[in-house]
């Protein structure tokens, strides 16, 4: 559909607003393998161990440290771009199912464990951007169990994390663009009315006579 020009200069004029350019976004796999103790409540761990399984949250992902410059060849064009430094703390909890000493299956929970790792990371960062990240929310997240001990009330495991990150570059700018101020919608006004009797339909050819 054609758009009109005169109609769009009429319903829309200049106005400027404060937002976040994104200078880069790209996304990076934290691939972790480690051996971790896992502390549960007293007496809370089933007798015999049938299911062991774990769980990750990116708790925090900052900047650490300062930005350097460096020389990259991106298609056939040289530009310097950053490289940044992201520390990232991770939550670990292990689920474990199993048997307790009265034959009832049972499912508990362990107190979190934290990893705290680091990495560097090619981006657009020019000095004044901020540079922010988050865990996607998608089936590519894991985190498996490999091989675990039982020592009391605690379970020392080899677990396998993989976690997909977001990482934005982001700047506040000022920008004109065209636009036109939004009005609230009219309230909605939803009433049950009640219903009209429906007299039956008449004869008239036969009567009244």
């Amino acid at each position: 559909m054609p758009i009109n020009l005169e109609q769009f200069a009429q319903e829309f004029s200049p106005e400027c607003i404060q937002v976040c350019k994104v200078y880069d976004w790209t996304t990076n796999v934290i691939s972790l393998t480690q051996e971790l103790t896992f502390t549960f409540p007293e007496g809370s761990l089933p007798l015999t161990i049938s299911q062991v399984n774990c769980a990750t949250t990116l708790l925090e992902c900052v900047e650490d440290g300062p930005r350097r410059d460096i020389e990259c060849v991106v298609g056939d064009e040289r530009v310097t771009l950053q490289v940044v430094t992201l520390s990232k703390t991770i939550q670990v909890i292990l689920e474990v199912t199993g048997t307790t000493t009265t034959g009832t299956q049972t499912t508990v929970t362990s107190n979190p464990t934290l990893i705290t790792t680091s990495e560097e990371v090619i981006l657009c960062a020019p000095e004044g951007t901020t540079v922010c990240c988050n865990a996607t929310q998608n089936t590519f997240n894991t985190c498996r169990v490999g091989s675990f001990t039982r020592n009391g009330n605690t379970i020392t495991a080899t677990v396998l994390i993989r976690v997909c990150q977001n990482i934005v570059v982001t700047f506040e700018v000022i920008l004109e663009v065209a636009a036109k101020f939004c009005q609230p919608r009219p309230k909605i006004v939803c009433e049950e009315e009640c219903s009209v009797d429906v007299f039956p339909p008449q004869c008239p050819s036969i009567f009244p006579m």
